[in-house]
């Protein structure tokens, strides 16, 4: 019952956040020229001015809502297809214009998530087709104060944050519906503890502008896993540190991305991610041997890590447009082999914005994703006469049709080469859209 109790007051708080009345009574109107329904920004549109109120007197709030509808059309364990929702709301208090506390912000955010998980169920593979996927229920996710100091060169995030939100991290991964690197390399949450949406716990973010094109974050975060269980609801507010810590350090160079820049713009990271809790060997038992073959308890190790690469470059900009054309990018992640289930991955991608005439919004896009299992849990596997898992690789082309500012939808394909590495399933081909709207 407590459960249930804590679901429904989260649903309320929801609802009574994202409603214009959190902020000014439902009876105060404000004259303004109403904007064409396609051009506005939100669904509910500016709720007659109060929306532009409210952010002058330091309040913003918005809330949307994605859903992917899949289908495996061919290859995978079978033909099925698979629907799954992300609803989010988010409301953000400007200290500054609020309370007089200069450049300081104040944000907190939840989220509802339904359906079902049609990569495991169906496909057998690890490179997850839909990126909304996971936490299906009602639940808190971050509460966090930001504050900016030495002339706004030097920002300080603390609270309940996600790793995944400020490291390994690029908005163009949003661009695809597969999760293989949407929010960050899907292999790094998958190897250890990597906080990323909808997931946050207690930490602190550092981000220091070194220069015009160089800035310079380090983070440190709670590294106990349970936080992010379903039976907390994002509620579980407990600092267990004999848990282990976790630490995050990135570098970027990021040329031509100021508003007075004349080049074409590009980002250039390198960052390292540790945990310090323990993790299990792939291969080996407590006395060396295979844990598969024996039976016995896996080896211990204190601590993981996984280094990344990040770089993506606009390559063309059509004549007379800040950010139409063709941008190219690339990931990679890599880690100890007898400690991460997937120890190395990369992907490349190529994304074009305004390619089809007369459609400056839309995005068409397209991935390459290849995750190499270890060769230490192969090992493990093949002690047993089981097949053991090598690689998965996954393609991907997209393309996000905006039909309002506040609308979209998004046909895509992805094919599937050997569904969870062995090779003993067949090649799967999936078909979908997603669709998303902006209240």
């Amino acid at each position: 019952m407590r459960r249930h109790r804590i679901v429904i007051l989260f649903a309320m708080l929801s609802i009574v956040i994202a409603s214009p009345a959190y902020t000014y009574t439902a009876s105060r109107h404000f004259e303004q020229n109403q904007l064409p329904e396609n051009e506005q920004a939100y669904m509910t549109g500016e709720w007659e001015g109060v929306r532009d109120e409210a952010a002058n007197k330091g309040v913003t709030f918005g809330s949307s809502f994605v859903c992917d509808i899949l289908g495996d059309v061919s290859g995978g364990k079978r033909r099925a297809g698979r629907y799954d929702h992300s609803m989010g709301w988010d409301i953000n208090f400007n200290l500054e214009k609020l309370a007089q506390v200069q450049d300081t912000q104040f944000h907190i955010s939840g989220l509802w998530r339904q359906g079902k998980n049609l990569s495991k169920d169906v496909i057998g593979n690890d490179l997850v087709v839909s990126s909304i996927y996971g936490s299906e229920q009602f639940r808190f996710y971050a509460l966090y104060l930001e504050k900016l100091f030495l002339n706004q060169k030097l920002s300080i995030k603390v609270g309940r944050i996600a790793t995944g939100d400020d490291f390994a991290f690029s908005p163009l991964y949003w661009t695809y519906i597969s999760n293989a690197v949407d929010g960050c390399p899907i292999n790094i949450p998958i190897n250890m503890f990597f906080p990323v949406y909808p997931t946050a716990v207690w930490g602190a973010r550092a981000k220091f502008i070194l220069s015009k094109d160089i800035y310079m974050m380090s983070g440190i975060y709670n590294g106990d896993s349970a936080v992010g269980d379903n039976q907390y609801y994002g509620l579980n507010f407990s600092l267990r540190l004999n848990k282990g810590v976790a630490f995050a350090q990135e570098i970027a160079y990021v040329p031509n991305t100021s508003p007075d820049s004349k080049g074409l713009p590009g980002h250039y990271k390198a960052g390292i991610y540790y945990n310090g809790a323990v993790c299990r060997d792939q291969y080996s038992d407590i006395n060396g041997n295979s844990y598969a073959a024996t039976g016995l308890p896996q080896k211990k190790h204190v601590g993981n890590y996984n280094i990344y690469l990040h770089a993506d470059q606009m390559l063309y900009r059509e004549k007379g447009s800040l950010d139409n054309g063709l941008t190219a990018l690339t990931v990679t992640a890599i880690g100890p082999d007898d400690v991460n289930k997937f120890p190395f991955l990369i992907m490349a991608g190529l994304i074009y914005k305004g390619l089809v005439p007369g459609r400056d919004n839309d995005l068409t896009a397209f991935e390459a994703v290849y995750s190499q299992y270890s060769g230490s849990l192969r090992s493990s596997e093949e002690s047993v006469g089981a097949s053991g898992q090598t690689y998965e690789l996954m393609m991907e082309f997209t393309q996000k049709i905006m039909i309002t500012k506040w609308m979209f939808l998004q046909p895509d394909l992805q094919y599937i080469i050997r569904p969870g590495g062995t090779g003993d399933t067949e090649n799967a081909l999936v078909i979908g859209t997603r669709f998303g709207v902006t209240f």
